[in-house]
């Protein structure tokens, strides 16, 4: 493979699941950046269709199989979380360079060996997180970079799902801790590099994490253990000096997908409250201002939601392709992002089992 290359990146997809389908497939398709080449998925019928639908030359039941084969310049891994640790070392043994979904494995230890073949490699890595490039978290990114709250003191995150509050909902991957699930695997990883990107590093945490629904019936009409938290909430101190709280939860009834971020500063401060299907709100206070107050969204920062697939996945591509971020954004976060989050993460989850604040390394 040619990893130095500056025309388009040769690409393959592993994993036809919902999210790949919805945003990472015509996303990448869309880009002016790539020509995805093959797409990998464990049943061959569906992945054939889902590759002729998008007009991609190859389809796999097979995935090391597909990047002989294909012989992508990048892969992109959008599988369960258990199976992103052997794909990323196939992927970087064969120096192909690396998009992961996150997290970047099912604990602290499967991130390290993904962190440490791919550097060993010399290939560039890329973290889905998301939410770096929606409208309204670029929005408090940029009112943090302007100055507008001043100095961070403390701040609130609220990520709530409904999706598990059904205690009928069959049980699935997402809901066993060894296969990577669990809120603070699926989501909390989301907002712990949301808050290293507001906030910047956190220094220790002390926090809880919970399943409430303990067992769910499964596909064989049996029930089965859920072994994955589906609440989990901690406080954080943060390097800078600011504190915060961070909750994440499944099971919250009424809740589809709703995010709540509160800032508040030493001159200001911003709040932003978004949930699927509804209108987002970002407000700001200052000194001068009587409460909060609603924020325009500045030129260049706002992305249209049939336009959303094809920019985010430009900004990853731009990282795997080793050229600089556009329009003033940050770099995209790299496996050394996703490896200090699963540090965070870990160090909760630690502190949950031993009732105590934990240090971050």
């Amino acid at each position: 493979m040619t990893s130095q290359r500056t025309s388009r990146l040769r690409v393959a997809v592993a994993g036809v699941g919902s999210f790949a389908q919805r945003v990472l497939i015509p996303g990448l398709c869309a880009s002016e950046l790539a020509d995805v080449v093959a797409v990998f998925g464990p049943t061959p019928v569906k992945t054939r269709d889902i590759a002729d639908r998008n007009a991609i030359p190859l389809a796999f039941s097979d995935y090391e199989v597909m990047l002989d084969a294909a012989n992508p310049d990048a892969v992109v891994i959008a599988t369960p979380n258990d199976i992103h640790l052997p794909m990323a070392l196939a992927a970087a043994q064969r120096g192909v360079h690396i998009l992961c979904e996150k997290p970047l494995g099912i604990d602290l230890e499967q991130a390290t060996q993904m962190h440490d073949c791919a550097a060993r490699a010399g290939v560039r890595t890329a973290v889905n997180f998301t939410y770096r490039s929606t409208t309204s978290f670029r929005h408090l990114r940029h009112l943090i970079r302007s100055g507008h709250i001043g100095e961070l003191r403390h701040f609130t995150v609220t990520f709530h799902q409904d999706l598990r509050a059904n205690p009928l909902a069959p049980l699935g991957f997402r809901m066993m801790r060894e296969r990577g699930g669990g809120s603070l695997l699926d989501v909390g990883i989301h907002m712990i590099d949301t808050v290293r990107w507001l906030a910047g590093e956190f220094r220790s945490v002390a926090g809880t994490a919970s399943t409430v629904v303990r067992s769910r019936p499964t596909a064989d009409g049996h029930v089965g253990d859920v072994t994955a938290d589906d609440t989990a909430s901690f406080v954080a101190t943060m390097n800078s000096g600011a504190t915060g709280i961070i909750q994440v939860s499944q099971v919250a009834f009424g809740r589809s997908g709703f995010r709540r971020i509160e800032l508040f500063g030493s001159t200001g401060s911003a709040l932003m409250e978004e949930e699927r299907n509804q209108v987002t709100a970002i407000k700001v206070a200052g000194t001068a201002a009587t409460g909060l107050q609603d924020e325009p969204t500045p030129d260049g920062l706002h992305v249209a939601f049939e336009d959303f697939p094809r920019t985010h996945a430009e900004r990853m591509l731009r990282s795997i392709a080793g050229l600089l971020p556009v329009h003033g954004d940050d770099p995209w976060p790299t496996f050394a992002d996703g490896l200090i989050a699963h540090r965070v993460l870990d160090a909760v989850e630690r502190s949950a089992a031993l009732g105590k604040w934990i240090d971050i390394p």
